[in-house]
């Protein structure tokens, strides 16, 4: 049995980078970019107006100016402004070339022959100057950024339109057990409905990542060997649920054993989530996570989350929030890693209704999950902890 951090740390040694490919910059959300991205031009490409005002030049701020043009965001401005002229102006309209300050149209006044006189002295220039943001062929986005909305803007800003990205994993989701039925089947006797496979399925999709599904595998130890036999051979990775743990029918460990993987890791030091496995033959994986649902879940973050970002060459930073604990906490064995499922109300950290790690409906109230370290029995109320988003 290993510490959750190691597990975590020998997860993600284990990833090796899948190929790129060339893909059109608007279906990029939550990929991963596998080349460096340089700007074609300055940023702002000029200098322009930081809002709508009048600009002129600062040797005239003290003396009346006549309007010699109005200019639009997209217009072309005169040239040059000479003594005691200026332009009226647009947020984001360029500025003639020896503009040196922008009068806000709230600090100015207009008297009867249309003369503009400045009421009020800016601390600033309020010009927003050519290549302030980026200089053309500067490094504007690097290889292994994650591309959100962000990126995508900046990929347009730069015209680049076509960018080279990691490939996603190709994933295989089952669950194991003879007591699972698909949940469009009436319950019977001794039968529980598969959340599982869906739920991890759904976690595979919040991240937009897709998934094979391929059923339920029964506890049957050549049909197990068969379906993981199959399923390597088109897959980069194999999640499977239940199976993992020490009874006569946790054949997982067994069947990997026979198609020559390297079981990394069979048991975490963490609770839930002590029966979670990972193996590796070549360049194909299979996580065998714990059939209980919250034990599944967690280690689904934990682990799968970060090493399917990995593959893609991102590393991946979980959404973290310190805020204190409402009452205390207490458990009395602490030989293990605890993942706690919690909610944040009124910016503090509150605990919900959680029975084990058979009680799903308690991440429907939770919004994450602390990690309360091996050895530590309490923690006191209004104490700062750090909650793991999910």
């Amino acid at each position: 049995m290993i510490s959750l951090d190691d597990a975590i740390k020998l997860t993600l040694e284990n990833a090796q980078t899948l190929e790129t490919e060339k893909i059109s910059f608007l279906n990029s959300l939550n990929r991963i970019l596998s080349e460096n991205v340089y700007s074609d031009i300055d940023i702002p490409p000029f200098n322009k107006s930081a809002m709508d005002g009048y600009a002129c030049r600062k040797i005239d701020i003290n003396i009346p100016l006549t309007v010699i043009q109005t200019v639009l965001a997209g217009e072309t401005p005169v040239k040059y402004i000479n003594k005691g002229e200026c332009i009226k102006i647009m947020t984001g309209a360029k500025l003639p070339e020896n503009a040196d300050y922008v009068a806000k149209i709230e600090d100015t006044k207009t008297d009867k022959d249309g003369k503009i006189y400045i009421t009020k002295i800016d601390n600033k220039d309020n010009i927003i100057y050519k290549a302030e943001d980026l200089k053309k062929n500067e490094c504007i986005l690097k290889i292994g950024t994650l591309i959100r909305p962000a990126e995508i803007a900046t990929l347009a800003t730069v015209g680049k339109t076509t960018i080279s990205v990691y490939r996603k994993p190709k994933i295989a989701i089952a669950s194991t057990g003879n007591e699972l039925i698909e949940p469009e089947n009436i319950l019977e006797e001794n039968k529980i409905r598969n959340s599982n496979a869906y739920q991890l399925i759904a976690l595979c999709q919040k991240i937009m990542i897709d998934t094979n599904y391929v059923g339920i595998i029964k506890d049957n130890l050549t049909e197990t060997t068969n379906k993981i036999s199959s399923l390597i051979l088109n897959n980069d990775i194999i999640i499977l649920t239940g199976g993992v743990s020490m009874g006569d029918y946790d054949l997982i460990p067994e069947t990997l054993k026979q198609l020559n993987f390297e079981i990394i890791f069979h048991t975490i030091s963490v609770q839930p989530g002590k029966p979670t496995l990972f193996a590796k033959k070549d360049n194909k994986y299979v996580f065998g996570l714990p059939g209980n649902p919250v034990s599944s879940f967690l280690q689904f973050e934990l682990l799968v989350k970060p090493f399917i970002y990995k593959l893609m060459n991102h590393n991946y930073q979980p959404v973290l929030c310190s805020a204190p604990l409402v009452y205390n906490y207490k458990r009395k064995k602490s030989e293990r890693t605890a993942l706690v499922p919690v909610k944040i109300e009124n910016s503090m950290v509150h605990f919900v209704e959680y029975h084990g790690s058979s009680h799903l409906l308690a991440l429907n109230n939770a919004d994450g999950f602390i990690i309360i370290p091996e050895g530590t029995t309490e923690i006191p109320a209004n104490t700062y902890v750090t909650v793991r988003y999910f």
